[in-house]
């Protein structure tokens, strides 16, 4: 088995060790050491990174036991080489995992609850509590364990014998009963995990529940800590600078200039859709009556202009009036007719035109996935 050297010292950076075995696969080199600090997929994160040797460690794996360095070159066999971590990738992920384990442990000892799953990726970080979570719940945890963190508290890891084990209460996703690792900060949670944290909380500098939404019966929570919530916390900065220079307001009031904006939005789009009716209208009237069917085409006309066009020509019309608006192969229709019975056409018409839709006998609507001059043959 490999000697985890993470679990004796998480911060260590460099090490030496030897290569047992190095082999071709699926994306580069199935590498194994004596022993190794890369901490592997496991626990809910994705692995360290580094070099062994001048070969990148792409990823870690465990299997049996044994941890496996996907590296993108062939090492030789029973040399010792030198080794790294990407140590400021590796801190990231203990800040947050500390963190994450402080929020678990207030949701379980405020209101009996449980972390479910959890998911440290390069970009996003999630973790599911067991029950539905009120606001009031999740800011009340969040100030929690940052007070946890202002208190700096220890941070251990240890491996109790079987029977200290079971006298001890401890919070675990699995029945664990051998090699169980338990980290514990402070007197706020104890829990069975086998990844690198802090020594202290302190370290995590800060926690941010970014989000909070329901999900399978519970509450899947965004959350962010340490060096990850300041870069959130500037770019999230950023876009408020630059939002606030857009809309000519202050920081503190880029809401009231979000509304403005969107009250202004609304005034011009009432204003269009009123312009482009009496423009449809106009040119309406310009149409001739007609004894057959005709088909016109207003590529902006939304379902309401397409209506009022409807009730002002159908009289005009004495054969079958269709209306379209959108683009080639994704149009909306309205067709009306005063003299046929339209429900005799639709299955024919839809099938041959690519069509959905339905109606009465006086109007059908729906939409063609066919071409304007397809349409126009079809009615001619």
């Amino acid at each position: 088995m490999t000697e985890k050297l993470y679990y004796k010292d998480a911060y260590i950076k460099d090490f030496s060790a030897c290569v047992l075995s190095s082999e071709e696969t699926d994306g580069g080199f199935d590498t194994v050491l004596d022993k190794t600090a890369f901490f592997p997929e496991e626990g809910g994160q994705y692995s360290d990174t580094g070099v062994i040797g001048d070969a990148k460690v792409l990823k870690a794996f465990e299997k049996e036991g044994i941890i496996h360095h996907l590296t993108d070159k062939p090492l030789a066999v029973g040399k010792a080489l030198e080794c790294s971590i990407n140590f400021d990738e590796r801190y990231e992920k203990m800040q947050i995992h500390t963190g994450e384990h402080i929020l678990s442990g207030l949701f379980h000892s405020l209101y009996g609850l449980e972390n479910v799953g959890f998911h440290l990726g390069a970009d996003e970080v999630t973790m599911d509590i067991n029950a539905y979570l009120t606001e009031e719940q999740i800011v009340r945890v969040e100030a929690l364990a940052n007070k946890v963190i202002y208190e700096n508290v220890e941070v251990t890891a240890s491996f109790p014998e079987a029977v200290e084990l079971q006298k001890m209460t401890y919070r675990s996703k699995l029945d664990l009963t051998e090699n169980v690792r338990i980290v514990t900060i402070g007197e706020y949670d104890a829990c069975a995990c086998c990844a690198p944290h802090v020594s202290r909380s302190g370290e995590v500098g800060i926690i941010r529940i970014l989000d909070y939404v329901k999900h399978r019966g519970g509450t899947r929570i965004t959350m962010t800590a340490g060096i990850r919530a300041v870069r959130d916390a500037r770019e999230r900065y950023e876009i408020i600078r630059r939002v606030s220079g857009l809309l000519s307001v202050p920081k503190t009031e880029i809401d009231r200039g979000v509304e403005r904006l969107l009250s202004e939005l609304e005034a011009l789009k009432l204003t269009l859709k009123e312009e482009r009716g009496a423009r449809y209208l106009s040119e309406a009237e310009k149409i001739p009556e007609t004894e057959g069917n005709i088909v016109l085409h207003y590529e902006n006309a939304g379902f309401d202009e397409l209506k009022t066009l409807a009730n002002s020509l159908i009289s005009r019309v004495s054969g079958i009036l269709v209306l379209l608006s959108g683009k080639e192969r994704d149009f909306k229709y309205l067709i009306v007719s005063k003299n046929k019975n339209l429900t005799e056409i639709r299955e024919d018409m839809n099938k041959k035109l690519s069509g959905r839709g339905g109606g009465k006998p006086e109007a059908l609507q729906g939409s063609f996935a066919a071409t304007l001059e397809e349409i126009k043959a079809y009615f001619r």
